[in-house]
């Protein structure tokens, strides 16, 4: 089966298969999305399900779908920045983002220590900016999007990437600065 032949099944005939496809195809995707977005991997696999199940009721009202993410995305996203300002504030739950990039309790080489503590301060700098912000850079660097496929998928001007990204990458270099000066006093004094 294929993406076209899948939504074929979902918008005439309710067909479970189709979406079935649909979902095998993109849930870790749309996962990773989630929590680059919320920061809290209980939230998302919440926020996949209720998006998931929103996207079955609606894809029989649309024959003209020709590609189901970006579509999806769009329902995900809106959710997600939703729950966000549902919340009412930026603090997220670090904990479960924190618990997976820290290193093991086994002896190890110096240089996996080392990259598990870079990446530990990436990750928490980019939960320290704002959902927006690390949007633009999980579509950029994580999943690779060119400027052009982000602005498909968030339905703005390549321009306007551009410029968020400048300032997503700004926001993201003061943060990554602002933890690692700290973590380098330490080992100097």
């Amino acid at each position: 089966m294929n993406e076209k032949y899948a939504i074929a099944l979902c918008v005439r005939h309710r067909d479970p298969a189709g979406f079935e496809f649909l979902v095998r195809q993109y849930r870790r995707e749309a996962f990773c999305h989630a929590v680059a977005l919320l920061g809290n991997v209980q939230d998302a696999e919440d926020a996949c399900q209720e998006c998931f199940a929103r996207a079955y009721r609606a894809l029989p009202g649309l024959p003209g779908l020709e590609r189901f993410y970006p579509w999806f995305y769009r329902i995900l996203r809106n959710h997600c920045l939703n729950a966000l300002e549902r919340r009412g504030t930026q603090e997220r739950n670090r904990s479960e983002v924190e618990r997976r990039c820290a290193p093991a309790a086994i002896p190890r080489p110096q240089a996996d220590l080392d990259r598990d503590e870079r990446q530990g301060q990436i990750w928490a700098a980019l939960d320290r900016i704002e959902a927006e912000q690390r949007e633009i850079l999980v579509l950029k660097y994580l999943d690779g999007l060119t400027y052009r496929d982000i602005a498909l998928r968030l339905g703005i001007p390549r321009g306007t990437v551009m410029s968020r990204l400048y300032h997503a990458r700004r926001a993201f270099r003061r943060e990554f600065r602002r933890r690692e000066i700290p973590a380098m006093e330490g080992v100097c004094r």
